[in-house]
């Protein structure tokens, strides 16, 4: 079974390869890690408010929250399957 720190290590997988040379990478690793702090900042609050909201509004007796979160990992799940099993070699 996967953990949150294995998926974690297949981003920055990615996000290694997506540099364009190795100049840019610590560049791109920083942009990398300023874009998953912000959204790990986030994503608990907007799940938290869309609990709140579901239960204030009896959006499927309060359960509107687990639906929206299915779909979006759903919707996330088939945006990941195009991406590359490995890495393309560098040309620096």
């Amino acid at each position: 079974m996967l953990t949150i720190f294995d998926v974690i290590g297949c981003i920055f997988m990615f996000v290694t390869t997506a540099a364009p040379n190795r100049r840019s990478l610590g560049t791109t690793n920083g942009v990398a890690q300023v874009v998953a702090a912000l959204l790990r900042a986030v994503g608990p609050a907007s799940a938290t408010s869309l609990f709140a909201l579901s239960l204030e509004h009896n959006w499927l007796g309060g359960g509107a929250v687990y639906v929206v979160l299915i779909l979006l990992a759903c919707v996330l799940w088939l945006v990941a399957i195009p991406l590359p099993y490995e890495p393309w070699p560098r040309s620096d």
